[in-house]
């Protein structure tokens, strides 16, 4: 994370920043060694792999100022590969991040890109019996990884693809596989996240990916091939349950003027009413169109009783 809150419009995030998240993301795949296939990419950085810039058709993202990976916990539990996670961290240039109150963190690491700015990185994990929103211990207690709900989907429900880039310090150039949440799990996992604190930036991400991944015809089909798999029902349900709360016409009001559709334009728009109104409209239609057509492939595929 550069020095700073996190930006809450577009014109916050920059490319250079966004630059040096990949380069601390390839530097931290160093520190995880022969574990480092078990991690999976999160969060503001995914776009940039899984809808990557083509012009003029697909726009760059608006980028992050972080790095977030799910840790797999039934992997931990299996042996003690992590067990020198924190030397294996440290001895790469990461350092627990200290919070506001002088509190060393566990979950949070930052990473010291140049005097200017460091980038900051989360540890997450599938909640699974573990309070969501709540650390749990992964090294001792000199590593954790902070838990949240549904978050295990993306050891199931991930794309790889080679990333190049200089690593931190004159480490070189070096190429890595990264993996990262695909289009639905992707998909869930932000409109949770905006479900949980209404953040403009989950808003923009969750609907530039929905925009930019494939037709509605082909992101629906995502979809339902995941329904119809029987993985993680409970993942898919809580996830478009909370697009259709966030984004869609219900008895409490017009889509457009949900949460969700009035965060994703003010990300783009700070003054124009007109442009704020149109994005609105524009998200809550995408939203919906995704639904209606998910729901009729289901509808049609499901056997029938």
């Amino acid at each position: 994370m550069a020095n700073g809150a996190k930006p809450t419009n577009a014109a916050g995030y920059d490319a250079d920043v966004t630059a040096a998240c990949e380069r601390t993301l390839l530097t931290l795949l160093g520190a995880f060694g022969g574990l480092k296939n078990t991690l999976r990419l999160v969060g503001g950085l995914v776009p940039r792999y899984l809808t990557p810039e083509v012009p003029p058709n697909v726009p760059a993202h608006a980028g992050t100022s972080d790095v977030d990976v799910v840790l797999n916990i039934q992997v931990i539990a299996q042996g003690d590969g992590y067990a020198a996670l924190a030397d294996q961290l440290a001895a790469r240039g990461f350092e627990r991040h200290v919070n506001g109150v002088g509190s060393a963190s566990s979950w949070r690491w930052k990473r010291r890109v140049d005097e200017h700015m460091f980038v900051l990185v989360e540890f997450l994990r599938d909640a699974g019996d573990a309070q969501p929103g709540r650390a749990v211990n992964v090294d001792g207690e000199r590593v954790s990884a902070l838990a949240v709900k549904y978050a295990g989907i993306v050891h199931d429900w991930f794309q790889e693809r080679e990333v190049t880039g200089h690593l931190l310090d004159g480490g070189g150039i070096s190429t890595e596989v990264v993996r990262f949440a695909d289009v639905p799990a992707f998909v869930i996992l932000k409109a949770l996240a905006l479900d949980d604190r209404m953040e403009n930036k989950d808003a923009a991400d969750l609907i530039h990916v929905l925009r930019y991944a494939g037709t509605i015809d082909e992101v629906g089909e995502l979809f339902v091939q995941r329904a119809l798999s029987q993985a993680h029902p409970g993942a898919i349900e809580a996830g478009l349950s909370a697009l259709h709360r966030r984004f869609c016409d219900d008895e409490h009001g017009e889509g457009y003027e949900k949460a969700g559709a009035v965060a994703y334009a003010k990300f783009h728009y700070q003054a124009d009413d007109d442009a704020l109104v149109r994005d609105q409209r524009f998200a809550s239609g995408l939203v919906q169109a995704l639904l209606d057509d998910f729901n009729a492939k289901l509808t049609e595929r499901r056997p029938k009783t």
